[in-house]
């Protein structure tokens, strides 16, 4: 297949061939995970978060899923951390990468703890290493918290402000803060992010969760000898979630913006774009179904850009963005209403 030019996309000055992204996680852990990404056709890979003082070993198990009554993806979670290798590892895994597509487009996760300097260090070390952008990770919901560090940050907004401008002031690479969802407005944090001279965020991360009980064995998921703890929740069910904090922050600020959360499809895809996204990350689907689909998105993505006459995604970024008004507004639209009885069975017949 033919790479379509209507596809590229500049995310603060920096060129992709398309805004597919596979997301830190861990389909994004090691050299031969990101080649095979990067030769399916993906736009980008953010690697799995890296870090330094705070690497540690992960427990098993540490996903579930809940699926529907066709056996569908609804959400899945994980209580992962960040990649479990050293520094010397990933000099190893980003050389092999750089060997194999020169050109790579990667863009470096990082993790520091609540020592602010390490997250300068760790963004030089990516910088020094080639990193196409830095992307700062404020929000992972479980590991670390008791350390000032994942989505703790993400819900102190000067600590937002003190990491980002660190960060910003150290590298030339442009930066891009991660956000949690676990706040109590998203927008908020990211007005903070671009104050330091941030260019960018990605919104969202997962959502706190506790996945569920099975009440026959009297246990919780994912368990772990017994026990559990919140995880991180994604997949389709979030997509909602994710999309406001993309119209949100798309209207707010002039920030870019990589929109994440829920992706399964290349029209979902579409979505986060009109809501103001300029790329897309993806890493439940990845999981789920690897890496080829992304053929097939792209595809329709260029089709869907020809069938309506739009000669890239610039013209239709943000283009539903400016329809989301303050309830009251909607009130005075509206002279005649269905019952909520009518209105609920419509819902109930789709």
């Amino acid at each position: 297949m033919q790479e379509n030019d209507s596809l590229e996309i500049d995310f603060d000055g920096v060129k992709f061939k398309n805004p597919f992204w596979v997301g830190s996680g861990p389909t994004s852990g090691t050299a031969d995970k990101i080649i095979q990404a990067l030769k399916a056709g993906w736009g980008g890979v953010v690697i799995k978060t890296v870090g330094d003082s705070i690497v540690r070993k992960g427990v098993r198990p540490m996903y579930a899923a809940m699926r529907d009554q066709n056996k569908d993806l609804v959400v899945f979670e994980n209580i992962e951390l960040i990649t479990e290798d050293n520094l010397e590892t990933w000099d190893r895994y980003i050389r092999t990468v750089y060997h194999e597509i020169p050109d790579a487009p990667i863009i470096f996760s990082i993790m520091g703890s609540a020592d602010i300097s390490e997250w300068a260090k760790l963004a030089r070390w990516s910088e020094d290493r080639g990193a196409n952008l830095i992307e700062l990770n404020f929000g992972c919901p479980h590991g670390e918290p008791e350390k000032r560090s994942g989505a703790y940050i993400s819900q102190h907004p000067d600590l937002v402000y003190e990491y980002t401008k660190e960060v910003v002031q150290s590298v030339g690479v442009p930066v891009i803060a991660k956000l949690s969802p676990n706040v109590t407005e998203i927008t908020e944090i990211a007005k903070n992010a671009e104050r330091t001279g941030a260019k960018a965020v990605s919104a969202i991360n997962t959502v706190s969760c506790l996945m569920g009980v099975d009440i026959e064995r009297e246990m919780l998921f994912p368990p772990v000898f017994g026990y559990t703890t919140y995880g991180g929740l994604s997949g389709p069910g979030v997509k909602p979630i994710g999309l406001k904090a993309v119209s949100s922050i798309y209207n707010n600020t002039k920030l870019t913006i990589s929109g994440i959360g829920g992706i399964s499809n290349w029209t979902n895809a579409v979505e986060y774009i009109m809501c103001g996204a300029t790329s897309v990350q993806v890493v439940t689907d990845t999981i789920m179904h690897g890496f080829n689909q992304i053929k097939e998105w792209t595809s329709s993505m260029a089709d869907y850009l020809k069938r309506h006459n739009y000669a890239s995604l610039d013209d239709i970024r943000g283009k539903l963005a400016g329809k989301i008004k303050e309830y009251s507004y909607l009130e005075n639209l509206i002279s005649e209403r269905d019952s909520i009885d009518d209105e609920l069975r419509k819902i109930r017949e789709v």
